[in-house]
């Protein structure tokens, strides 16, 4: 299950390798005291990846999408579960979810990604989450989890079956399991290529991918009106996405609320196609 390089290659990988195991401690270890976070630790940091987690507190793609995947969780469950948010990244759907009342602990295995949802936690003040380095191959727990979200991070693994159906593994059975991908292999372009992504999805494939091992309760297309943005950024400008730029309402005075009202309406109303593929489903066991 290793992921793709990035290309041309950076300081690092991409978002999922072998990193240090789980340890049963790790939903109580105070912040900053994480098993697996010591000196020496092999990075897997992506220059391009760091400057997006760095905009991702700003960006309103992502706060959308996350209110997509906390309202399906809080819908069909109750508070305090214990959540496994696998390729955490910088922290925010960690922290939402936290503040949702749910013990989350969020595993990835970039130190530098770890390191930046630490210090969100102590700006934040949020004590319902902790954060580890680790990868979905190394990881191992002793107890099983509630509920395992991973938005954005199968792309990234050539064997994404395997990685999935390790996630399941980690699920007690009638669990439940988020996933989101990007959608249409048609916009794979730059942004896939400097992520180091292996693939884009629809909502077919993902469904093929996962119902060996989950009951499929909700799949749908999300960011349908960024799909132009998609084509000219990434197919054919061949350059970063301006989420910084469209997202400040002081610098885009009438594109950014535009752009968040636009977002908000399609993180409840599902498009016939979108940027991403949002999977919400029950975990089944494996025999």
């Amino acid at each position: 299950m290793e992921p793709r390089q990035p290309s041309p290659p950076s300081p690092g990988g991409s978002k999922l390798r072998n990193s240090e195991p789980h340890t049963p401690d790790a939903l109580t270890a105070p912040i900053g005291q994480q098993p697996g976070s010591a000196a020496g630790h092999t990075s897997f940091y992506n220059a391009y990846q760091y400057a997006d987690l760095l905009d991702r507190s700003k960006d309103p793609y992502a706060a959308a999408k996350y209110n997509v995947i906390s309202r399906y969780i809080a819908g069909r469950n109750k508070n305090n579960l214990r959540v496994l948010n696998a390729g955490c990244g910088s922290g925010e759907l960690s922290f939402q979810l936290a503040a949702a009342g749910h013990q989350v602990l969020g595993i990835d295995p970039a130190p530098e990604y770890i390191a930046l949802a630490e210090k969100g936690a102590i700006t934040l003040r949020i004590d319902r989450c902790r954060f580890q380095v680790a990868s979905i191959e190394a990881f191992a727990s002793r107890d099983t989890f509630d509920c395992v979200v991973a938005t954005d991070v199968l792309e990234h693994i050539a064997d994404d079956r395997t990685a999935f159906n390790k996630l399941v593994d980690l699920v007690r059975p009638g669990g439940t399991v988020v996933i989101t991908v990007p959608a249409m292999q048609s916009l794979f372009g730059f942004h896939d290529e400097e992520l180091g992504h292996y693939r884009r999805y629809s909502k077919a494939s993902l469904r093929q991918l996962v119902e060996q091992r989950c009951t499929v309760d909700v799949i749908r297309y999300f960011g349908f009106s960024l799909v132009p943005v998609c084509l000219l950024y990434s197919k054919l400008l061949r350059r970063p996405y301006p989420v910084a730029e469209t997202a400040d309402s002081q610098k885009s005075p009438l594109i950014a609320p535009i752009l968040r009202f636009v977002l908000n309406l399609e993180s409840r109303v599902a498009a016939p196609l979108g940027t991403s593929v949002i999977m919400a489903g029950t975990a089944r066991s494996s025999e």
